[in-house]
């Protein structure tokens, strides 16, 4: 049977190694992991994840427990599709995105991952994907490390033979970025990817500045340098700079894409 009989939830704390820094969420002392595993009523079982930046996990591991668990006790696990979007609607009025989403989230893989198990695929080709590679770049949380520590960094990326990086940004001032950012293209040369994340940091008008000045050291992306609810603002930045932007991991809704 594949009648969803019970669901464990878990929240682990996770002490980091150093204190993490970006320019928008402060220091990270620990990650939060968040695991439901999904049991059906004929034994086998599948568990899925979410995690925060060491936030919210409570109120997280609540609604999987108090909202999601409830309504899903008895229902057959096989439409995936189809308990993802009831699952929205069953929180919809309360809870569009945010801890709905990473709550959702950690049962949806759990639900795939049965899916995995019963079929035989992995999740690419479950997708209908026909690749098993793709390019790959390595940074870190690394606004507060000090220039020469950030150095030392991305030479252990280059070390693992990443062909491309990418810097937090949002020092106290421009000039500190741009001589980060200086650093970094002239440890790594020319022919090595470089992106720069700002974690939502500035104004439009910072942006717009910030990102002429970064056109100087190949900038091949400008992650996030406003707020991911001005969508105007990224196009305002893109068509008076033209650099590329990237923004989208604090959208949680297929709505909010669209």
């Amino acid at each position: 049977m594949s009648t969803i009989a019970s669901i464990d939830v878990r929240l682990f704390h996770i002490p980091l190694a150093e204190v993490l820094v970006d320019a928008k969420h402060g220091d990270h002392h620990i990650f939060e992991l968040i695991t439901a595993t999904v049991h059906l009523e004929d034994g086998s079982s599948g568990t899925g994840y979410t995690y925060t930046g060491g936030k919210g996990g409570h109120a997280i591991a609540a609604m999987i427990s108090h909202d999601l668990t409830p309504f899903l006790l008895g229902q057959s696990a096989t439409d995936v599709e189809g308990l993802y979007d009831a699952m929205q609607w069953h929180v919809h009025y309360v809870a569009r995105g945010g801890i709905a989403s990473f709550a959702i989230s950690a049962v949806d893989i759990a639900l795939w991952d049965l899916r995995g198990k019963r079929s035989g695929q992995a999740l690419w080709q479950m997708a209908g994907g026909t690749a098993q590679s793709c390019k790959a770049y390595c940074g870190g949380i690394d606004l507060g490390f000090p220039l020469p520590k950030l150095l030392d960094s991305i030479q252990s990326y280059l070390d693992r033979g990443f062909n491309g990086v990418k810097i937090k940004i949002g020092q106290p001032s421009l000039a500190e970025d741009i001589a980060r950012i200086k650093a970094v293209r002239d440890l790594i040369g020319p022919d090595i990817t470089f992106m720069v994340d700002a974690n939502y940091s500035m104004t439009v008008e910072e942006a717009i500045t910030a990102a002429k000045a970064f056109a100087a050291y190949d900038i091949t992306w400008f992650e996030e340098p406003i707020i991911p609810d001005n969508y105007q603002g990224y196009a305002e930045i893109s068509a008076a700079t033209g650099m590329p932007l990237a923004m989208g991991e604090n959208l949680h809704t297929i709505h909010e894409f669209e």
